[in-house]
């Protein structure tokens, strides 16, 4: 109890804050209260330990003369968790105090000090004494996969691919098996390998139906052409005869007509055009029972013109038609521009993805982290303007011998992947 002002009495109580303080006492005095002062103290804890800051309320209660005692603070305190928890460390701490002598106080808080000092001491010669590992982990800075790193860099691999590799390398070789940088090199040139998936053709009912898709430029008419060259030679060679049909869609691209047709002209074959999917259909309908396969040559879009590549979408539809579908990208395009194309012809449903025009690049990294990234195969290369010999059936091989200064073992690879 403090001294009164204006014959009220004076109390003072500590709260966490003031709405707290104000909440209290308005629930227990309604506006019969007055605040007089606040000042922030140090509450509780241990011989200066634990301690907790609060908010000391100095307020006086309106109309209630200074011999009037119902309220006593220390007797009805204001019903908080926290500062019944506060009381009740206080009075145990008194207890205590008041238990031990100052002699005895010293002593134990000497050996407490002690006790915790000598638990650091042991805990630090325990981290010095810690052996370096010689399991499956590796130090993320060593300098084999550093060199790594960079070396898929300078291959236009995407970081999230080299991530991948960093954390198998450090999760597969041990520090001393890194410093072997021959084995590191031949482990990752084969994780690479084996993360290039190729698509294998399957035998598909009569009519085989081909179509390529893609951006424009990607030389979707010749790849068409290539593909079609191929089937003829391999029949060929069999002493086989297969009846080819060509079709476009293409009405945007001009002389894209004239431009097929005279690769048409070489095999003594017509081209058809088809501007919208009632076209498609008759056309189909008309030489789905006397060809063994039909050859669709598309329109090109950019990857982002959303509205065109509906429309070519639904062009395509055509019941019981189930055509393979191909994306052609070519190798020189960047990492992040692949994927937003495999991503935005996705409606296609394409079969797999054929690489055009990889006589005009030197580094693959972007290639077959786009494939990796987004999980899709890859069926042909194309390297060359010849019609009759510059498409081949995709193997990781071909990607592999092709790593700048990566020194790639070429007797091993082909044992390894010569049959993927």
């Amino acid at each position: 109890m403090r001294p009164m002002k204006d014959n009220y009495p004076i109390q003072t109580q500590c709260f966490r804050n003031i709405d707290e303080a104000r909440k209290c006492l308005y629930d227990r005095y309604q506006d019969r209260y007055e605040i007089l002062n606040k000042r922030e103290i140090l509450t509780g804890g241990f011989m200066g330990f634990g301690q907790k800051e609060r908010l000391e309320i100095s307020f006086r209660i309106k109309d209630v003369p200074q011999s009037y005692s119902r309220y006593p603070v220390q007797d009805q305190p204001f019903s908080s968790a926290s500062e019944s928890e506060e009381s009740s460390f206080a009075r145990q701490k008194a207890e205590i105090l008041k238990t031990l002598s100052a002699n005895s106080v010293q002593p134990a808080i000497s050996s407490q000090i002690s006790e915790l000092s000598r638990q650091l001491q042991e805990l630090n010669r325990k981290i010095d004494e810690k052996p370096v590992s010689s399991g499956n982990s590796s130090d993320e800075g060593h300098p084999s996969i550093e060199r790594i790193e960079e070396m898929l860099s300078q291959n236009e691999f995407t970081l999230s691919y080299i991530k991948k590799i960093r954390s198998m390398l450090k999760s597969t070789f041990s520090l001393e098996q890194l410093d072997d940088f021959a084995r590191v090199q031949r482990a990752v040139v084969d994780w690479i390998g084996e993360s290039i998936t190729v698509n294998h053709e399957v035998t598909i009912r009569k009519p085989r139906t081909v179509i390529i898709v893609g951006p424009t430029g990607v030389g979707k008419t010749t790849t068409l052409v290539k593909l079609a060259t191929q089937n003829l030679i391999a029949a060929k060679n069999n002493a086989k005869k297969l009846q080819l049909c060509f079709i476009t869609t293409d009405s945007m691209r001009v002389g894209a007509m004239e431009q097929l047709s005279r690769f048409a002209d070489m095999f003594e074959l017509s081209v058809q055009k088809a501007e919208c999917v009632e076209d498609l259909k008759k056309i189909y309908e008309s030489v789905r029972y006397s060809v063994d396969m039909i050859f669709i040559d598309t329109s090109g879009y950019s990857p982002n013109d959303a509205s065109h590549i509906a429309s070519l979408k639904a062009t395509l539809d055509i019941p019981g038609m189930n055509p393979e579908v191909y994306l052609a990208v070519m190798a020189s395009t960047k990492a992040s521009d692949l994927i937003n194309i495999m991503q935005n012809y996705e409606p296609f449903g394409y079969k797999s993805v054929i690489i055009t025009k990889c006589d005009e690049s030197k580094q693959f990294g972007n290639v077959i982290s786009a494939l990796s990234e987004k999980n899709k195969s890859i069926s042909y290369i194309t390297n060359g303007q010849r019609v009759g010999q510059c498409i081949e059936k995709a193997n990781p091989i071909e990607f592999l011998i092709r790593l700048a200064d990566f020194e790639v073992d070429r007797i091993h690879i082909e044992d390894k992947f010569g049959d993927k």
